[in-house]
């Protein structure tokens, strides 16, 4: 459309059009996050935290009640066509069921992200030793991968995931796994070698972000910010200096909260938990 040979009238109808495009589009998202039964407070804040980031998912699983069990952003295996479309992630799951890890620090657990990644062979065991959070899922993959596994046995890509009750933290470990795969790929020796090698990686990164330091290894894919989270977290003194975490938070809004005494045992589901 040539902007210069329109008249006034007609352009300003124009923007009014898109305008109207616009509110129409954001008024379709909000009742759409407003419309899925959510049995947890603090899975529906971040449901629909990730809808106003991301839009609609394009999996959604429902139970015979009609509450969400799942939502999943990512590319139909068989459509594939690109990485990072997710705001640099090229998978994220919010499950309707909140669980619980201890490892590196007790946590809610309902967050999933992650990414298509090359994964030796020899180093699975120590990547999945690092942390339960962790997990490689080497069949369901895009088609033309799982094609190639199927008939030459070569395994080009693996979904590695990252779980947790942040998006941040799940992506620092979803890094990890490609920081650790850079470093080690070409290593000969005995995997057991790498096993606590690994863990004390992972939980030192934990730690960093978890105690105020931030994001100490760069991840160049993916920004905080993006999906409305902050760039690091504090605990506290007494819960950073002991390495003992009741839970911990994500947003900025919360540093202050999470520094009162059991804040997280008599409000499990405040969004800063």
């Amino acid at each position: 459309m040539n902007f210069l040979k329109m008249t006034d009238k007609n352009l300003k109808n124009y923007l009014i059009f898109i305008l109207i495009l616009v509110i129409l589009f954001f008024i379709v998202r909000t009742n759409f996050s407003q419309n899925i039964k959510i049995k947890s407070k603090l899975v529906q804040q971040n449901f629909d935290n990730l809808v106003s980031v991301l839009g609609k998912p394009t999996f959604l699983e429902k139970d015979g009640e009609n509450y969400m069990n799942s939502s999943i952003w990512m590319s139909p295996l068989d459509k594939f066509n690109d990485f990072g479309k997710f705001g640099g992630c090229d998978y994220i799951k919010i499950s309707g069921h909140i669980s619980k890890k201890y490892h590196p620090y007790p946590a809610n657990v309902f967050l999933i992200v992650g990414k298509y990644i090359n994964v030796p062979d020899n180093l699975l065991g120590p990547i999945k030793f690092a942390s339960e959070t962790i997990n490689i899922e080497q069949l369901f993959v895009p088609l033309k991968y799982a094609e190639k596994y199927y008939e030459t046995g070569v395994k080009d890509l693996a979904l590695v995931t990252g779980s947790c009750a942040s998006i941040t933290i799940s992506a620092i470990t979803v890094q990890f796994v490609i920081d650790m795969i850079n470093k080690y790929r070409n290593y000969d020796g005995d995997s057991l070698e790498l096993y606590e090698i690994f863990r004390n990686e992972y939980d030192r990164r934990i730690d960093d972000y978890l105690c105020g330091k931030g994001i100490t290894d760069p991840i160049d894919w993916f920004e905080p910010s993006y999906f409305n989270e902050g760039e690091k977290a504090y605990l506290g003194d007494d819960k950073c200096k002991k390495s003992v975490v009741e839970g911990f938070s994500h947003f900025p809004e919360c540093e202050q909260l999470m520094s009162e005494q059991d804040f997280c045992k008599n409000n499990p589901e405040h969004k800063c938990c």
